[in-house]
C-alpha cells in the first residue's frame, strides 16, 4: 500500500464523515438558519472527497475534474449560504438591514 493510497483513504473517510455529520445536523436542527450552516460543512466534506480523488489519481482527467469540483464548491457554497440566509431574513423581517436590537424589541 503506497502513501498516496493511505492519504486518499484518510481524506475520503474524513469527507464522508463530514457528510454524515452534516446530514445529521440538518435533520436534528429545528431552525432553518441552523440547518443552512450544516450545508457548509457538507461542502467541506465534498472538497475533502475531491482532494482524495486528486491525491489518488494525480493530475489526470479525473484528478483535474475533482479539482474543479473542489474549487466550485469552495466558491459556490458560501455564496449560496449567504443568499439563503439573506432571503430568509428578508422574508422574516421584511428588510434585511433591520437591526437585530429592533427585532428583539419588536417581540
Amino acid at each position: 500500500m503506497t502513501w498516496r493510497s493511505v492519504v486518499s483513504v484518510i481524506l475520503l473517510a474524513l469527507g464522508a464523515g463530514l457528510g454524515v455529520i452534516a446530514t445529521l445536523g440538518v435533520t436534528v436542527m429545528r431552525d432553518w438558519q441552523d440547518r443552512v450552516h450544516y450545508s457548509g460543512l457538507a461542502a467541506l466534506g465534498t472538497v475533502l472527497v475531491a482532494t482524495s480523488v486528486l491525491v489518488r489519481e494525480s493530475f489526470s482527467v479525473i484528478g483535474d475534474k475533482a479539482l474543479v469540483v473542489a474549487v466550485v464548491m469552495l466558491i459556490a457554497s458560501p455564496i449560496a449560504n449567504h443568499v439563503i440566509l439573506r432571503s430568509g431574513r428578508m422574508r422574516t423581517l421584511g428588510n434585511w438591514r433591520r437591526n437585530v436590537d429592533d427585532e428583539v424589541a419588536a417581540r
